[in-house]
């Protein structure tokens, strides 16, 4: 018995953690803001490198600067980073002019730690007659929050289960 419940919890967790990818939706033609926050570990060179499917070089941010000299030529012109918020462990990068062919995953490398945070991004048509929030982020939602918000019950039960 107490083997299948722990068996459970096992895959339960599992599920939980496979799920929480982050993903961007936004509209052709307007931007997004793919997120990359490390934690609040102590950066003593700041590098990250963007990467689209892992083979296309989207932004590089090198000892504390932006550069798009080895930068893939269809994202020419359309990315931008928060310089200021690089000391804050901010690595996020604005995509803008989005298309239909930007749609997949995004992929934030930080060299220093080994990490790698991936975002999948979502492009659709501006539904019509909707028209743009000043107070919104230019269209763009993310669901992370939404799926964990889902499954902070289940991971309430299989917690209680597993204890």
């Amino acid at each position: 018995m107490v083997k299948s419940v722990l068996l459970v919890c096992f895959f339960i967790l599992l599920l939980i953690e496979a799920s929480v990818q982050e993903t961007v939706q936004g509209f052709i033609g307007e931007s997004a803001v793919l997120p990359c926050h490390p934690g609040t570990r102590q950066l003593t060179v700041i590098t990250a490198h963007w990467r689209y499917e892992d083979r296309k070089n989207v932004y590089d941010i090198q000892n504390g600067k932006g550069t798009t000299k080895e930068q893939d030529p269809e994202y020419k012109g359309r990315t931008e980073t928060f310089p200021t918020e690089y000391s804050n462990g901010n690595f996020s990068l604005k995509l803008g002019n989005l298309q239909k062919g930007d749609e997949g995953s995004y992929c934030c490398f930080i060299p220093e730690f080994g990490l790698n945070e991936c975002v999948s991004v979502q492009v659709e048509e501006k539904p019509r007659g909707i028209q743009e929030n000043p107070g919104s982020n230019g269209g763009v939602e993310t669901t992370a929050g939404r799926i964990v918000s889902l499954l902070i019950p289940l991971f309430s039960i299989a917690l209680l289960l597993c204890v």
